[in-house]
């Protein structure tokens, strides 16, 4: 397979946008392989994220969550330019009840791009792939990246990555 420059300068920000901020960061996944067309996750068993505290089984919702997101990177690798796929609707089947205290694996693959809307599969499993606890096929929205003030929102999450940012006096607020 032939090096990908526009996927090479992607994958780290993809990496942090999803791993680091909102439910990535709460559920703790690490994405573990991204390029074009196809992504594939990670996730840790969490007691924290358990459905049913007498099973120990991870609850329905995370595994939804965790094939959304690989779906929706799925999508954005396919796109010429920095923009955003929102879910526009997403299927799933559940096969079978994740084990207690294994890591859940995912991946996802486009399967079709049309003008305004990109299609794609994931599968989530834990020790077989050919046992998976669910499946999915999802749609996602191709927003026109003109849309999508990308500069502002990287001024925002990003200046809280540089330390001497974090504690200006104007940032402070006066608790007297």
């Amino acid at each position: 397979m032939a090096f990908d420059m526009a996927i090479a300068l992607f994958r780290p920000a993809i990496k942090y946008a999803m791993e680091r901020n909102g439910h990535g960061a709460a559920l703790g996944f690490k994405l573990d392989k991204i390029s074009r067309g196809e992504t594939s996750l990670i996730f840790p068993y969490k007691e924290e994220t358990v459905g049913n505290p007498i099973t120990g089984v991870v609850h329905g919702g995370v595994i939804v969550s965790l094939l959304d997101t690989a779906c929706g990177c799925a999508a954005m690798t396919v796109l010429g330019a920095p923009s955003v796929t929102p879910t526009m609707d997403l299927r799933l089947d559940y096969m079978r009840p994740a084990e207690p205290y294994k890591s859940i694996y995912v991946e996802a693959k486009v399967y079709r791009k049309s003008s305004t809307v990109i299609f794609c599969r994931g599968l989530a499993w834990q020790d077989d792939r050919e046992k998976p606890i669910a499946h999915c096929v999802a749609n996602f929205m191709r927003v026109d990246a003109k849309s999508v003030q990308f500069r502002t929102i990287a001024a925002t999450k990003l200046k809280w990555l540089l330390p001497w940012r974090r504690s200006r006096v104007s940032d402070v607020k006066d608790e007297s």
